[in-house]
This record gives C-alpha cells, sequence and structure tokens, in this order.
C-alpha cells in the first residue's frame, strides 16, 4: 500500500493525531475530524536542480498523491517551499496555504488566490476550518529573515514545528507561550540551525510530551563532523531529556499515533 493510500485510510480516533514523517523537515498530519496537513514537505529534486544539492532520500509520496486541507511552509527555502512540487498541490481547489512572508512570491506565481492562503509574520495566527496556526519565532537569519516556526493546534492538540532556527530558547517560549503536545525540531545543526544537543535542550524547556528529530539525512551537506547531523547523536543527547519527554526519530513514511 502506498503511503498516500495509508494516510487516505487510516481512522484516527478522537483525542489522538495520525502523524507519518515525509523526511527532511516534511510531515503529514491526520486528524480524527479528516483534516489532512501537510508541512515543510521536499517531494521533488528541485534543491539539485537549483543548487546541486542532491536528493539522499527517495521521496515517499509524490506532489500528485498529496490531497492536503492545509498545506504549510515556515520559509521559502526549496527543502521547505518546494517550487517543483507547489504547481502541482496548487491543482487541488480544496488546499489552503499557510506561510511565512517570503512564501507569498511563490503563491503568487502559482496563481494561488489570495483567498486560498495566508501569509504570517512571528506571533500572527490564522484560524479556520477547525485548526489553528500561530507564527512562532524563528532566527534563520539571513538567510531567510522571515522565517517563522509554526504551532498547530487541532482538536485540542498542540504540534510546534520549529521550522529552521537557531537557539533561541527565552524568544521561542515567549511566542509560543502555551504549553505543547510534540515538537518537532532540526538536528543538523548546520546552515544557522539546531543541533541535537540544542534541540534536546530546547525540549527540556519547553516540555512536550514527544519530541521529534528533523532535518537530517536529507543532503550530505547537512552532515557536519563530530556526528553533527546525525540522529544517533541526538538519541544520545535525549538521554539528558526530563523523563517525562519522549525522544523519537522516525523513519521516511513511518506513522506515529499520538493520544492526547
Amino acid at each position: 500500500m502506498s503511503l498516500s493510500e495509508k494516510i487516505k485510510e487510516i481512522k484516527v480516533k478522537q483525542g489522538e493525531i495520525a502523524l507519518f514523517y515525509l523526511a527532511q523537515a516534511g510531515f503529514c498530519i491526520k486528524s480524527a475530524g479528516n483534516k489532512i496537513i501537510v508541512i515543510d514537505a521536499y517531494l521533488s529534486d528541485a534543491a539539485e536542480r537549483l543548487f546541486g544539492f542532491k536528493r539522499m532520500i527517495p521521496s515517499v509520496i509524490k506532489p500528485e498523491e498529496i490531497d492536503a486541507d492545509f498545506f504549510l511552509s515556515t520559509h521559502s527555502h526549496v527543502d521547505h517551499l518546494d517550487p517543483d512540487a507547489i504547481p502541482v498541490i496548487a491543482k487541488n481547489p480544496k488546499t489552503f496555504f499557510v506561510g511565512s512572508m517570503d512564501c507569498e512570491e511563490l503563491y503568487q506565481q502559482n496563481n494561488i488566490s489570495k483567498t486560498s492562503y495566508c501569509v504570517l509574520k512571528s506571533d500572527e495566527e490564522w484560524t479556520g476550518n477547525g485548526i489553528k496556526i500561530k507564527a512562532i519565532y524563528a532566527d534563520h537569519g539571513d538567510l531567510a529573515p522571515t522565517a517563522i516556526g509554526m504551532l498547530i493546534d487541532i482538536e485540542g492538540i498542540k504540534i510546534y514545528h520549529s521550522g529552521d532556527t537557531c537557539f533561541a530558547p527565552d524568544k521561542i517560549k515567549a511566542s509560543l507561550n502555551t504549553s505543547v503536545d510534540i515538537m518537532i525540531a532540526p538536528i543538523n545543526g548546520q546552515y544557522g540551525n539546531l543541533n541535537a544537543s540544542e534541540s534536546c535542550k530546547l525540549a527540556n524547556l519547553l516540555a512536550p510530551k514527544v519530541t521529534i528529530a528533523s532535518h537530517f539525512w536529507m543532503f550530505i551537506e547537512h552532515v557536519g563532523e563530530g556526528g553533527v547531523g546525525d540522529p544517533s547523536t541526538f538519541l544520545k543527547e535525549s538521554e539528558h531529556l526530563s523523563q517525562n519527554i519522549r525522544a523519537m526519530v522516525m523513519a521516511p513514511g513511518e506513522l506515529f499515533i499520538y493520544s492526547k
């Protein structure tokens, strides 16, 4: 069974979400109300075509198989807002796009109606169709000055996806201003991102029930010396987490059922 079929067929119980890992920083969330949210999905070879960054993990789902109610992007870098996938995904009339300010240019280039997208600055919120999305402070430096994280509140379950950010714990916590159930954060430690140790330190501060590693193994350029960007380093660092926090490394295509 293909991943798209698994997403379509899974029945999610009240008080739960189904979370699928799409590799890199990409995830697909399905709610009990059958809402499908895709965030930061990199589905093509755009990074190699544009910058020479060869894809090391095959895509687990094709752009034409994405049937999302919401398609979210924390910033406009190609591995978070895929310029080769967006034209395909935008053909689905039900999909609503939410992104950082720098995503708007690509939305407009693909003739996405202004009624079908929203762009957010840090601490701004959008609510509709059963979910609430808040833009959370992120610092990705000059690489993406308008980059944000996202807090997704769906049926009472709160998922914080940090997007790409350096270690700015106090500002992130203040921007969130709430407890979270799941935290998703990078561990690659390159290009201004959190490394494994910083990701775990942030998790200890925010105290999610689950923290999930992201942004690893997709590009050779995201691997550094001394285990930087290796999920085994993250698991080693997770030994210092509070005993109430579960650390996870998911395989591409893997399903995790979170129960509130």
